[in-house]
Parts: structure tokens; sequence; C-alpha cells
């Protein structure tokens, strides 16, 4: 058992609301690994947030029941507060990255699991200017999917929904325009889209094979050349034309008109400066996630 207070939030407002289905269980196991639990259906992304940032120094821990945009914007309630809950993460979204990168991934009943078994690693947070995320900063061709893409398909189809989107977006040729300054080198290129990663996860997909860490103060800078698919076949088969930047500190102008994207929801708009905060925030992982933080 876990020893202190626990905070339990949860919606039917994210993913295809499969938690919900099984909410009798999720909450009986999460009653059985606290010393005490308190849950609470949240009626709006503003609620939620609210009751994140009041959880701080009341709570032990804060587990939340939702998708990457979800935990996006529970991260920023927190993040700058005293005494932070530990986070859990069921993950009730469509793709659920964040998760991954933490070994949660696959059905209610693993992530259950991995609270249960009380094991939890501090995570370096990224920083866009004044807004927090936690895995993936991106702009240009398919960076918007998550959060153009209709919640009812998400709800219908999963993750195909996003994959029938970047279908489309992959025959629309773009060029985005980036100067990119980053621990004393600098890159002016036009690429399709521009990604930045902690972790290995993104898309549904593992991706940052050579990440070394989700802790060790550095973010991974992917600037793929234009191409087929808008660059997507050389970042997935000829990385020798894809750029890869690894470092603490970014600075990257561009021109895009469109919004950054941050953990699958809508960040700034243009130039950004991007730290990296290491160990920011700790949360409930996968034994062998633990052992290797050691």
């Amino acid at each position: 058992m876990n020893q202190g207070k626990a905070l339990f939030l949860y919606s039917d407002a994210t993913g295809t609301g499969y938690v919900n289905a099984h909410l009798p269980e999720v909450v009986a196991r999460l009653k059985a690994a606290f010393s005490s639990l308190e849950v609470v259906k949240t009626e709006s992304q503003e609620q939620g947030c609210r009751l994140a940032k009041q959880a701080c120094g009341t709570y032990q821990y804060l587990i939340v029941a939702g998708g990457d945009g979800t935990m996006h914007h529970v991260v920023n309630a927190i993040a700058e507060e005293e005494n932070p809950p530990i986070l859990g993460y069921i993950n009730a979204g469509t793709i659920c990255d964040i998760g991954a990168n933490f070994g949660v991934h696959g059905s209610y009943k693993r992530a259950l699991k991995i609270i249960e078994q009380g094991h939890t690693v501090e995570f370096d947070l990224g920083k866009a200017n004044d807004i927090y995320f936690t895995y993936v900063a991106a702009v240009g061709t398919y960076a918007d999917i998550p959060y153009v893409t209709p919640r009812k398909y998400k709800k219908r189809l999963g993750r195909l929904a996003y994959y029938f989107a970047a279908v489309k977006e992959a025959f629309i040729p773009k060029k985005v325009p980036v100067h990119v300054e980053c621990d004393g080198q600098v890159y002016d290129l036009k690429v399709p889209f521009l990604l930045l990663l902690s972790g290995k996860y993104v898309g549904g997909f593992y991706v940052n094979k050579s990440s070394s860490s989700i802790r060790d103060g550095k973010m991974e800078l992917f600037l793929t050349k234009p191409g087929l698919f808008n660059g997507l076949v050389h970042y997935l088969f000829f990385k020798s034309r894809t750029v890869k930047i690894s470092g603490s500190h970014f600075h990257i102008q561009t021109s895009h008109p469109f919004p950054w994207c941050l953990d699958g929801e809508p960040g700034p708009i243009g130039d950004v400066e991007i730290s990296v905060i290491p160990r920011k925030l700790r949360i409930f992982c996968a034994e062998k996630i633990a052992k290797k933080a050691k």
C-alpha cells in the first residue's frame, strides 16, 4: 500500500470512455492501494486544473484518468506549486504517449498494477515560453492533428482517427522556415515539420530510440528535410536526411502561422524559447524504468 492521501480525478470527456465503463473496479483497486482516497468526477478542464492545484500540499498522490491533453493541463496546474503530489496516470485517452514513456500503456489494468506496485520516477519537463509540456513540442505538418480531430471521431475510431487525418496531410506539401539556436549551434532550414521530444514515444510509435532518459535534462530536436509524404519517409527510413539535435535550451524562430502542439494541445504561435526543467515532477512508472533511473 502507498502510504498517504490520494485524489482521483476522472472525466467522461476524454478518449473512448472505457475507464468509466470499469469505474467500480478502478475505484476499488485505488482505495486498496492508498491509505485514503477521494474520488471526483470533473465536469470541465478548468475544474480539473483547479482541483489539481489545490491538491498540492494536501494530497501526497494525484491520480488522473485521461489522455495526453488532460495530463498536460494537470502538469501545468501543479508545476510551479509547492509540494506537488506524485502523479498517477490511468490511460483513458486516444493514444496516451505520455503514459507510454513511463511504461503505462495498454489497458487500464496495467496502469492500476503500476500504481499498486508503487515504483516512481522523477522526470523532466519542457517549457515553451510560459507553458510546460511533458513529452512533445511540434510545429508544421501533422502537428495540429491531436487538437483539430473532432472528438466524436476519436471516440468512435480511437487512434485511427489520427492516422486518417495524417494521410490527408501527407499529400499536401508544406515547408516551415525555422531558425534554431541550441547550446551554441545554429541551424537555418525549411522543414515539413519540427519535432522536439522527451522520451521515446509519439503518435503511438516508438520513434526516439536513442533518447537516453526522461530525466537527463535534455531533449531531442528532429528537423526532417522535405520529401515524400512531407518528409515522413526520410524520418522513418533515411535518418541521414534528418537533423537531430540534443540539448537543454532551444531558441526557435518560425513564421509558421499555426500554434505549436504541446502534448497534443495548442500552444504558442511563432517564436519560442524552450528550456528543459530537470526532474521537475514525480510519477508512478513501470519497475524497469524506476530501476534504470537509479
